[in-house]
């Protein structure tokens, strides 16, 4: 069964450094604009896609009924990745693929 392509794609690198030539994250949008997918170190996460105001919104790792990781990227590039349960964050500069 053929799979089919995302229809939205996304790269995202280290936001202080130059150049693109490490790419950190890779996220998704699939049809339908529902379900995405972020990639990190070898690591494919199934999220829920929504757009929230401007801001692309992945969320995933459900955990009673509350999801523990967001991934958001705004208008201009800046991404941030959450761990709510730990309170931690990372910052990314992105861009668009696809």
């Amino acid at each position: 069964m053929a799979q089919a392509s995302p229809v939205e794609e996304w790269e995202c690198k280290d936001r202080i450094t130059d150049g693109w030539k490490k790419i950190i994250v890779t996220a998704s949008v699939e049809a339908g604009r529902k379900e995405g997918k972020i990639s990190v170190a070898g690591v494919t996460h199934t999220a829920q896609y929504h757009v929230a105001g401007f801001n692309r919104r992945w969320d995933f790792g459900l955990q009673n009924d509350r999801f523990q990781y967001s991934f958001i990227i705004k208008p201009n590039g800046d991404a941030e990745y959450t761990d709510h349960k730990e309170l931690e964050s990372n910052h990314f500069k992105c861009r668009q693929k696809k």
